[in-house]
């Protein structure tokens, strides 16, 4: 997907938003859920930035997952732009004196770039009007505020959340995608895509990708759809934080909607189905409910697993939420595990499995 060939408001508000921060030296992060289009929003904000804008600032882009020595190869397009052999602080400080500088930082996934995150923090405390940085992250950069906030309090001064696509932005994505792998995706489907995809636009495109593969008919065989590459990948990637976060940030991330349920129905489906495998050979005489609640704590052992995370692993929703049902579900597979686990409880706080 080309980002000359998607519109502005692709996104939606959030762009506009970023730019503005940007332009008046605010720097600014951006984050959601695996999926949302990282990259491309990098993308955008620097094509917008760079064709759009009357006075177009110096702009510098760095993938942090390319680069071994990060603050080497930030210094070196420094001085690239400065037009200096080696890099002066005060050289850069003369300069950012008429010009402003962007830098844009992507694939920002975790807060363990604590060294570039300062070098960036000590540039921008001396010249705050006309050098910014844009970061864009997964949402890590929000379950982690402090420890981002730490290495570079002055570049994740403000963070954002680039929410799921509507209707019209699911609508924008196949056309663009039709065009660009001569895909077929017909419009009497859009709607159907919206509910198994959540608006999450790289489940849009695996899902669009199946249909060219499989046929219209795979969106009605589900059970099907998910088993499907790269869909699998990209529904995993999701599913997986469920029982790493709390229901509180499962919400703010779009995870769960306000009344309990799960965004994307192959999401849902797929937290329904993914059972650890041979349990039934390890464990004989497991319930379906057993075998998802002993997958939980399997994957996450020595990790605190409370009642809310259960509640939807269990398929409850704010009418049907049961707290008793969820400690005798858990009690059931306590006593079938003891002989290979022990699942603590932590009172007022959840349980957690040892070996």
């Amino acid at each position: 997907m080309y980002v000359e060939k998607i519109p502005d408001n692709h996104f939606g508000p959030i762009t506009k938003e970023v730019i503005d921060n940007l332009l008046k030296g605010q720097s600014i992060g951006v984050y959601g859920i695996p999926g949302y289009g990282q990259s491309l929003f990098a993308k955008q904000v620097a094509y917008l930035l760079e064709k759009r804008t009357t006075k177009p600032p110096y702009i510098i882009k760095l993938n942090l997952e390319l680069e071994s020595d990060k603050i080497t190869v930030l210094k070196k397009k420094i001085c690239s732009i400065l037009k200096q052999k080696d890099f002066d602080e005060i050289q850069l400080s003369e300069f950012l004196y008429k010009n402003r500088l962007i830098v844009i930082l992507n694939e920002v996934n975790s807060p363990k770039y604590r060294k570039l995150f300062k070098f960036l923090n000590s540039i921008r405390w001396d010249n705050k009007e006309n050098f910014a940085v844009l970061t864009v992250a997964n949402y890590s950069i929000y379950t982690n505020q402090n420890e981002y906030l730490v290495s570079g309090k002055d570049i994740f001064f403000k963070i954002r959340k680039v929410p799921s696509f509507d209707l019209a932005g699911i609508r924008r994505i196949v056309k663009i995608n039709n065009k660009e792998y001569n895909w077929k995706t017909p419009e009497k489907v859009i709607r159907k895509i919206l509910f198994l995809s959540g608006g999450n636009p790289a489940l849009v495109k695996a899902i669009c990708f199946a249909m060219d593969e499989e046929g219209e008919a795979i969106l009605d065989q589900p059970g099907k759809l998910i088993k499907t590459q790269p869909l699998n990948y990209r529904i995993a990637n999701i599913a997986n934080l469920i029982p790493q976060l709390s229901v509180e940030q499962q919400i703010h991330l779009g995870i769960i909607n306000n009344n309990g349920t799960i965004f994307s129905e192959l999401v849902a489906l797929y937290v329904k189905k993914n059972e650890i495998k041979f349990l039934d050979k390890l464990f004989p005489g497991l319930t379906k409910t057993d075998r998802k609640i002993l997958s939980i704590f399997i994957r996450n052992q020595d990790k605190i697993i409370d009642k809310d995370q259960l509640s939807i692993i269990l398929d409850q929703t704010a009418d049907t939420y049961s707290e008793w049902a969820i400690y005798k579900a858990v009690g059931r597979v306590r006593d079938k595990v003891k002989d290979k686990y022990t699942i603590k409880t932590l009172k007022n706080r959840g349980w957690k499995m040892e070996k």
